[in-house]
């Protein structure tokens, strides 16, 4: 008996109950991995953005995992050393990275950094671009009119989840496969924007 014979003997002995619960849990394991109905909820764009996968970004992973581990072909169980929710995470996790880096490939090239004083662009006054501690209603305006004015960019709408998800740039950086520099730009970009709502804001 080969390897994956003796796999696919044992996802052919788990339970309907067992499989059920796999699926539950490994639901509840992919709406964390996207902050699935959060503000910073990773399905509305980028890379699990229901556009670019082609469907439902839960049901994609999900289903995907499923399929990857029960394929004829597919991932090798190690059930030595993972149970069998613990491999479908597992799996899911590198999906949902592995489309990362497809999303990233994609992404179209970025402006080159401007050096020019931006100075005024920063002064936002009673907006900033940070968490503004004491002030929770002030400051989920601010993320809801970010999410607002970068909705028709997918860039800066990727950059704006990251940010309000407490990313530093050199992460953002890494995840969007850009320069710190243009990253940099991003944020001009998004703060311009802002400015046109700032008193809608501050309000």
């Amino acid at each position: 008996m080969t390897r994956r014979e003796l796999v696919i003997g044992k996802l052919q002995a788990l339970s309907d109950d067992e499989v059920a619960e796999a699926i539950r849990q490994l639901t509840h394991h992919v709406k964390a991995r996207l902050r699935f109905g959060s503000l910073v909820d990773r399905t509305k764009f980028g890379a699990h953005n229901e556009k670019f996968l082609g469907m439902d970004a839960i049901d994609f992973y999900v289903g995907e995992s499923f399929k990857r581990l029960f394929d004829p072909n597919g991932w090798d169980w190690k059930f030595e050393n993972f149970s069998f929710v613990e491999q479908l995470t597992r799996i899911a996790s590198k999906l949902i990275s592995d489309k990362v880096k497809e999303y990233k490939s994609k992404v179209g090239r970025m402006p080159d950094f401007d050096e020019r004083d931006v100075g005024d662009i920063y002064d936002l006054q009673s907006i900033a671009l940070e968490n503004i501690p004491g002030n929770e209603e002030l400051y989920s305006r601010l993320v809801e009119a970010s999410y607002k004015v970068s909705s028709d960019d997918d860039n800066l709408h990727y950059f704006t989840m990251l940010y309000f998800d407490g990313a530093k740039f050199p992460t953002i950086a890494e995840e969007m496969g850009l320069t710190i520099a243009q990253v940099y730009v991003l944020r001009k970009k998004l703060v311009r924007r802002l400015m046109s709502l700032k008193e809608e804001i501050a309000d």
